[in-house]
């Protein structure tokens, strides 16, 4: 009702400076004539005038007298054929007949297109359409009418709400996720799986009742990779930029080297450092040893290889880890095949290289990154990426020159990089090119706040130029 309203409203604004016009009464005729009578008289005068001070001839003058003549005549004839209420008339019909057919052929074309209750979506963030095959979708079907049979199937309840989130069905997921909690209400990893849905109906926004979810889920599994990262997505929301990057560098230094979160963690301290004036390889720390692949969810790591479709989904459903590891393999090295046929797919190389590092392999990511800069020279990512794998171990470290001519890159797309700042400085004060060093470390000093931990040193470095 409360859309309908609206329309309603905003129709008629639309149609009232429209109205305003059609209905406004015509200057009177009869008014417009005299107004040019008088206009007529006084050129007879002024024609009389000039021929008294000898300005113009008796031929002159009788020749004007007649053109004025003329168009006082015309005036006179055009204001005796014109009624006024006959002119109104018609204008206030056609404002009727607008006012009346705009509206309805508005709601003739919304009625069977337009959809008043979709939720809005930013176009970028919206996620390509993939048709759901009808055998999924009559398996779904299967397994709502089993459900209200058996309403206690946590089982089921658990692969419907599955099958809605990869159905882009958010709020059935949510449902379905409720229910699977209703029947485990002490399963931490549940309590996950509703927060996580909750965030993604929500348009991304980490809300009360999920942060409430997520911090209960960590509290029964402190190593719950998927509930950290998104409890520091709430603190970036929140404005805490630097309590994100707490979270989510202790998720780093808990992880395993091959866990898949991985890249999309270090990716989101790099963003968020990079708000706050931090390097984002100095503050984050190296991850544990490599294990076997964890089949455990990966939050936000749906790019770091090939999608899957729904068969596919399903397929590998019943697969055992390592036929599924197998499967994701062969995907990968078919997205590499079909890039060497095609290496000016930018976008192909940077889904192989994050496909390449979750999978360990850190000089396939980066033969992937050389891909990916090839194809497009000015994609700001790409490069960050490139740096980010070829980065020394340390910052006092000279980096190598892949890794420096990167850094060159990103401060030729992104001036105001404060990791290109650092690094190319230190790369200045090591050849002697002091002044150059000056200017990119004072650059960065006037990003770094007051109290930022690395300004002291920096400084320091800066004192010692010659």
């Amino acid at each position: 009702m409360g859309f309908w309203l609206v329309a309603a409203a905003l129709t008629a604004l639309a149609l009232l400076p429209l109205l305003r016009t059609l209905l406004r009464p015509p200057p009177p005729l009869e008014g417009a004539a005299e107004f040019a009578r008088g206009v007529y008289a006084a050129q007879v005068a002024e024609i009389e005038r000039d021929l008294k001070r000898g300005i113009l001839s008796d031929d002159q003058a009788r020749a004007a007298r007649a053109e004025v003549g003329r168009r006082l005549l015309s005036v006179a004839d055009e204001a005796a054929g014109v009624k006024v209420e006959a002119l109104a008339k018609p204008a206030q019909r056609t404002a009727l007949v607008l006012t009346l057919l705009l509206p309805l052929a508005a709601l003739g074309v919304y009625l069977p297109l337009g959809q008043p209750n979709l939720p809005a979506v930013p176009f970028a963030t919206r996620p390509p359409e993939a048709p759901v095959p009808p055998q999924v979708m009559e398996a779904v079907a299967k397994l709502e009418a089993a459900l209200k049979d058996n309403p206690d199937d946590v089982g089921a309840w658990g692969l419907l709400a599955q099958t809605y989130g990869a159905m882009s069905r958010p709020a059935d997921a949510v449902n379905a996720w409720r229910q699977v909690l209703r029947l485990s209400p002490d399963d931490g990893s549940v309590k996950g799986a509703l927060a996580e849905a909750l965030t993604v109906a929500a348009d991304g926004v980490v809300g009360e009742e999920a942060v409430r979810l997520f911090t209960e889920a960590v509290a029964a599994d402190p190593m719950d990779a998927r509930a950290r990262y998104y409890l520091g997505m709430a603190r970036i929301q929140a404005g805490d930029i630097r309590g994100a990057l707490d979270r989510w560098t202790a998720l780093v230094a808990d992880s395993p080297a091959d866990a898949p979160w991985l890249p999309t963690v270090r990716a989101r301290i790099h963003d968020a450092a990079t708000q706050v004036g931090l390097d984002p390889i100095a503050i984050t720390p190296s991850p544990k040893p490599a294990r076997a692949p964890s089949p455990a969810a990966a939050p936000g790591s749906g790019g770091a290889a090939p999608a899957l479709s729904p068969e596919q989904m399903q397929a590998m459903a019943g697969m055992s880890q390592q036929d599924q590891q197998a499967t994701i393999n062969s995907m990968v090295d078919g997205l590499q095949a079909k890039l060497k046929d095609n290496p000016g797919d930018a976008d192909g190389w940077m889904r192989l290289a994050r496909a390449r590092e979750v999978q360990g392999n850190l000089d396939a990511a980066r033969d992937a990154l050389r891909g990916a800069v090839k194809a497009d020279p000015k994609r700001l990512q790409a490069w960050l990426d490139l740096s980010r794998l070829t980065a020394p171990d340390d910052a006092q470290t000279q980096g190598s020159a892949e890794f420096l001519d990167a850094m060159a890159k990103v401060l030729d797309l992104a001036p105001d990089n404060p990791q290109a700042l650092y690094y190319l400085g230190q790369q200045a004060a090591n050849e002697g090119k002091n002044d150059r060093a000056r200017d990119l470390w004072g650059r960065l000093l006037k990003q770094l706040p007051a109290d930022a931990p690395q300004r002291p040193e920096l400084q320091r470095r800066m004192d010692s130029l010659k």
